[in-house]
């Protein structure tokens, strides 16, 4: 039997030719990488309440919530990503790496209201505020803005757990 000729040998495909119909492969591993992403980010801080609060302290939870800092901060409005938890004695904002924490001690609340802007800047977005004492006088407080989901049931429950008034808007 005779041999046939060997095919052509191969050659390498530069990155253009291999990708370069195949953009649906790239996005889809872009949507991918972003889902997987949060995932690891929700099951790292889930990871986080529980090793530091018992389930029955825990009255309400949101990821992704956006802090715009307190009003005593200097320089411009932050803008943070993280997670809020209401806890039966507390509010805590923890940002997704850690570094940013805010532990606002229920005693310590005065008001809850909704408000559309932040150190004097409108953010175009529904916020709600949070007006805690930082000390003896009148003037010792501080406010800080949160972009949560559905203000009005994250404000019903912090007034439910600290028993604060809860202003229309501010």
């Amino acid at each position: 039997e005779p041999r046939t000729q060997n095919p052509e040998p191969r050659t390498l495909l530069t990155m253009n030719e291999l990708f370069g119909e195949q953009q649906w492969l790239i996005i889809v591993l872009v949507f991918f990488g972003v889902f997987f992403y949060i995932a690891w980010a929700r099951k790292r801080d889930r990871k986080w309440i529980d090793q530091n609060f018992a389930k029955e302290q825990i009255r309400a939870l949101s990821f992704g919530v956006g802090y715009f800092g307190k009003a005593s901060d200097p320089g411009k409005v932050k803008s943070i990503r993280g997670l809020l938890l209401l806890l039966n004695d507390r509010l805590i904002f923890r940002s997704r790496n850690g570094k940013v924490e805010l532990d606002i001690p229920g005693s310590t609340v005065t008001k809850i209201y909704h408000g559309t802007t932040h150190k004097g800047q409108d953010m175009s977005t529904s916020l709600m505020k949070i007006a805690f004492s930082t000390g003896p006088g009148e003037d010792d407080e501080d406010i800080p803005s949160f972009k949560v989901p559905s203000p009005p049931q994250w404000m019903q429950a912090i007034d439910n757990a600290f028993s604060v008034s809860v202003a229309k808007n501010e």
